[in-house]
């Protein structure tokens, strides 16, 4: 979820508790407990992989959280000078608690059991900036600034509606989940994995991916949708021009109305003696950990030097999005020369030569 909602959800939290004793601190008890978590942000100051490796790691674990809670109770009622550390104590508990509910209510995974393990849990019912969620824990915390006296009330409202807002995308969640499962039962082969992800800009819409032992399967759904839009121009490619209002109809063009989804699948591994080689190094070990759908994106040799990418499918939105490639190149010896992660569409490389 993004930093601002983490904030102000902590925020929320503080002033529906209505604790009088701890006043305004209290506020500010939420408002940094909101946003404590993601102090892991700094672990991308020094490398990528790093980052990918730890974010949501241990300052995520609810096995660690209540020993966080403890520490900064202390710490308020220190700088605050106001004895009432267990008040603080549920303060600071629920909203670093609401901080690790709303990542995972995302698609990106949380390690919620650091550091006894590295499982990445994921809810898959909001993306991760949800402008209807954002909207129920923002407006009404702001509308408390201006009518104080029922501020408490207003916030606890907020968080009543932010939870049934959250209990109607997971009707959605399903119904999307039913949608991936007919296909997946068409295909007629063993199937690993089903999952539906949630989409930008509506809870209508949503990802709907299949992993079989060969293959990944990516479709789009949207649920108020009732006719397929063809894509323009030549080559299937829509000719919208450029700008935001362009990307919005390209994206808006993904998606399909139920039991009319079109597919499109990559196969997990190419017969290729550099994907093997590929598959080998630590670095593609990590990514293929961090990574929920990995598939092979591509392999060229050229001018002596053999490079393999490697995508995740869980993050790509044809021809607008693709982040988080992984490439690694070999010399004609199958000495690993370079690796590290591709900037989006450009082909920039993000981490330099090893």
């Amino acid at each position: 979820m993004d930093s601002l909602t983490h904030v102000v959800t902590g925020g929320v939290i503080a002033r529906a508790l209505q604790d009088e004793k701890v006043g305004r601190w209290g506020t500010i008890a939420g408002l940094a407990m909101g946003a404590f978590p993601d102090i892991d942000f700094v672990l991308g100051l020094f490398n990528r992989q790093f980052y990918l490796q730890y974010h949501r790691d241990f300052t995520h674990s609810v096995l660690l959280i209540p020993f966080y809670a403890f520490f900064f109770s202390w710490i308020f009622v220190k700088i605050s000078k106001k004895s009432s550390f267990w008040r603080y104590y549920a303060i600071c508990l629920f909203a670093l608690l609401s901080h690790v509910v709303l990542d995972l209510l995302t698609s990106y995974g949380t390690m919620i059991f650091s550091p006894v393990s590295e499982h990445r849990y994921a809810w898959d019912l909001l993306f991760i900036i949800d402008l209807f969620f954002s909207g129920w824990i923002i407006l009404p915390w702001l509308v408390g600034f201006l009518w104080k006296r029922k501020a408490p009330w207003l916030c606890r409202g907020a968080l009543i509606g932010a939870a049934t807002y959250v209990l109607f995308c997971w009707v959605q969640h399903e119904r999307a989940s039913v949608e991936v499962r007919n296909f997946a039962k068409g295909l007629k082969v063993r199937v690993l994995q089903t999952a539906s992800l949630p989409q930008p800009l509506s809870p209508f819409r949503w990802a709907n991916y299949v992993e079989t032992e060969e293959r990944v399967y990516q479709g789009f759904v949207d649920f108020l949708r009732t006719k397929r839009i063809e894509p323009l121009g030549r080559g299937g490619e829509p000719l919208l021009g450029k700008g935001l209002s362009a990307t919005i109809r390209k994206l808006d063009r993904l998606y399909d109305p139920p039991g009319q989804v079109r597919y499109e699948s990559w196969p997990k591994v190419v017969d290729s003696p550099w994907v093997e080689k590929a598959l080998l190094t630590d670095g593609v070990r990590f990514y293929y950990w961090f990574a929920r759908f990995p598939v092979v994106r591509s392999v060229n040799s050229n001018n002596g030097r053999h490079r393999v990418e490697f995508m995740d499918a869980r993050f790509l939105v044809p021809s607008l999005r693709l982040p988080f490639v992984y490439y690694v190149e070999f010399n004609d010896r199958g000495d690993l020369i370079s690796e590290g992660f591709v900037e989006g569409k450009d082909g920039r490389i993000a981490d330099g030569p090893r």
